[in-house]
């Protein structure tokens, strides 16, 4: 496919975290993605979200795989920061789960045959688990990955409509995701809301039920976004229309399930997760683990991967996390315009040329 894009920059970097929604990216570079548009991209892994945020803010990175909310609440994190966040790309949504303790699932009043156990269940089977505990026990340490991600979000969520409240119930921490399945097995944790694979990993292994898969609680939630500064943008905005020309078409390309199957391998690769094929498989297939002696489950749209609705980042997807991030912090509702729609639909237009 010809191009007709000059890139200001030739050579990018481009920060991830190990976890199966970074496909994109990884598809991109091994299939030429980022080539067709004069771009050579180098993929840096990171191991927790602040690193990543701090090294792009300072400019060691010209891009990365970020938190959908992070470019919206950077104010909350970084008070005195001078620099905006901003998003012409919606990468992906869903894609994570709730996982408790094996140990702590065990325990929980649920039916016989608990395998097939919805999150609901589960979730109501907590409440009545910690209103029997003794009130001088410690309360259940449950973790997620950033103070503004979804995780929280979907955690809060799942708690609060169970009845349990986040801030008063249980101890929340943050924790990078890479880490959780190793502070669940130390018992360092009750449990934990995570991306994949690690959710199916701790089942896998047996250490971790999962209670429940996010998408099943607020569905097509914006999960990554594509992420750069502004004073980066200003300065090459041709450069940016080009990552996110291939980033798209590598989304678009991850569509076919066939294409997911070949995408598994390249992930599990050392220099990308450097993990099993096996643990990264389930979830890009639609198919859910929930404890080590379960079968395979169906969870349709457990990645959904940018294209048509789900990759624009418009106003009211960015204030409909401001509105979940301001049940437990204060925000600021103009920071919505950190999503923007016309650059979507500038990527789309150019890719509609290219054809």
């Amino acid at each position: 496919m010809p191009t007709s894009l000059s890139p200001e920059k030739n050579h990018l970097k481009l920060l991830y975290l190990r976890l199966t929604d970074s496909a994109p990216l990884i598809v991109a570079r091994e299939m030429g993605f980022f080539s067709r548009f004069g771009l050579k991209v180098q993929l840096q892994r990171e191991t927790s979200w602040a690193t990543l945020r701090d090294k792009l803010i300072g400019g060691a990175a010209d891009a990365a795989a970020m938190l959908a909310p992070m470019p919206l609440t950077l104010a909350q994190t970084l008070p005195q920061c001078g620099e905006r966040l901003l998003s012409g790309l919606i990468l992906s949504c869903n894609g994570n789960a709730i996982t408790l303790a094996e140990s702590l699932y065990r325990k929980l009043p649920l039916p016989a045959g608990d395998c097939d156990c919805d999150g609901g269940q589960v979730g109501r089977a907590l409440k009545e688990y910690l209103r029997a505990r003794p009130s001088d026990e410690a309360p259940l340490r449950f973790a997620t990955v950033y103070p503004f991600s979804s995780h929280a979000l979907q955690l809060r969520h799942w708690l609060r409509t169970a009845k349990i409240d986040p801030d008063r119930d249980l101890q929340l921490l943050v924790l990078p995701p890479e880490q959780m399945v190793d502070n669940l097995e130390r018992g360092e944790i009750d449990g934990y809301c995570v991306g994949e694979p690690w959710n199916t990993m701790a089942a896998r292994r047996g250490i971790g039920a999962i209670a429940t898969p996010c998408n099943t609680l607020l569905p097509a939630m914006p999960e990554k976004v594509l992420a750069v500064t502004e004073s980066w943008h200003n300065a090459h905005p041709v450069a940016h229309m080009a990552l996110r020309a291939a980033l798209l078409q590598a989304c678009r390309w991850l569509a076919e399930p066939a294409q997911r199957r070949d995408a598994t391998a390249l992930l599990a690769r050392e220099e990308y997760l450097g993990l099993p094929e096996e643990v990264v498989a389930p979830s890009l297939a639609d198919q859910l683990y929930r404890r080590s002696d379960s079968d395979a489950a169906a969870n349709s749209g457990w990645h959904l991967f940018a294209d048509g609705d789900y990759g624009s980042p418009t106003e009211e997807k960015a204030a409909q996390l401001l509105e979940l991030c301001g049940e437990f912090s204060q925000v600021n509702a103009q920071a919505a315009g950190a999503f923007r729609p016309e650059l979507y639909r500038q990527t789309e237009e150019f890719l509609q040329r290219q054809k």
